[in-house]
């Protein structure tokens, strides 16, 4: 298989690739997360008994994938990597979906799930729509069914969600996320903002973004959202995106207090000599121990 040239993969291993082939597929207790977003494809391999994480790949498109290139590159992310010849306990999918809704879970009702979805986007006829549940909100979403099969060929114990739950699960559970109003991944075309107010929810949306600028516009538009003002607002930024990036100066000069995310040694075992950068894959390595913080939580209740 050949990549088109507007694919960039990087790749970081914390004990060589060599290891991770040999060694990795002894092991009985390990977790895939990939996630499938709209110009990204990332993946990570973790220990679920002692939370090493071994592994974290992606590649980074220029442009959007169209359902036909994602469907391609899906395919060529798992054989190039060798994923298939893997055997994971757990393999979770993200799927960053443009097409998505927010319900009030007392609202919902499972058989017009494709009707409250259609009233605020187009729901092709060859797309599957799933749901997901965050306390008492349901996100209905949806994902092409050929990918959604293909997925599960490969991996027929995989649960699949959308990029908003993983979002909603990390920014209220991640120490690094504890005071902040706004979250900000960045990709290559478009934004994922999510914002609350000490334990509330208030908002998830994406934004299309063609230049810093645009980042800028939908930044300050989100706070001026949530009726604050730039100056006492605490932005947080991940994505795969170089710190010496023009986004990050633009940014800086009109929100003062901006913070780049990174991994944190209560959830995560990173070799000290690890080269994963820290605000890279953040929603891919970070969403399964939060989740299952949530879950936790609400088994105590």
């Amino acid at each position: 298989m050949y990549l088109n040239t507007d694919i960039t993969i990087s790749e970081y291993s914390a004990f060589g690739k060599k290891y991770i082939l040999k060694d990795i597929e002894k092991k009985n207790t390990l977790l895939l997360t990939l996630s499938i977003f709209q110009d990204e494809i990332e993946a990570s391999i973790a220990d679920l008994q002692n939370n090493n994480i071994y592994w974290s790949v992606s590649y980074l498109s220029q442009k959007k994938f169209s359902n036909e290139a994602a469907e391609y590159f899906v395919a060529d992310f798992i054989h190039r990597f060798n994923l298939q010849k893997i055997t994971f306990k757990e393999v979770l999918v993200i799927y960053g979906s443009h097409c998505y809704t927010f319900c009030p879970a007392a609202f919902y009702i499972s058989e017009k799930k494709e009707e409250l979805l259609k009233l605020n986007h187009i729901v092709r006829s060859e797309d599957l729509i799933l749901t997901d549940s965050y306390d008492n909100i349901k996100i209905i979403h949806s994902i092409p069914t050929q990918i959604h099969q293909n997925l599960l060929q490969v991996f027929p114990q995989a649960k699949l969600y959308h990029s908003s739950t993983a979002m909603l699960n990390i920014i209220f559970s991640h120490p690094s996320l504890f005071s902040a109003d706004i979250w900000v991944h960045i990709h290559s075309g478009y934004i994922e903002v999510i914002t609350k107010k000490g334990t509330d929810f208030l908002f998830y949306t994406t934004f299309d973004t063609q230049t810093p600028l645009d980042v800028l516009y939908y930044i300050l538009f989100s706070i001026e959202q949530i009726k604050c003002e730039p100056s006492q607002t605490d932005i947080f930024i991940s994505g795969n995106i170089s710190l010496d990036h023009s986004i990050f100066q633009l940014l800086k000069k009109y929100i003062r207090s901006l913070q780049v995310l990174s991994h944190n040694h209560k959830l995560h075992i990173l070799p000290t000599d690890n080269k994963i950068i820290s605000h890279h894959h953040f929603i891919t390595i970070n969403f399964y121990l939060c989740a299952l913080y949530q879950e936790n939580i609400k088994a105590e209740k």
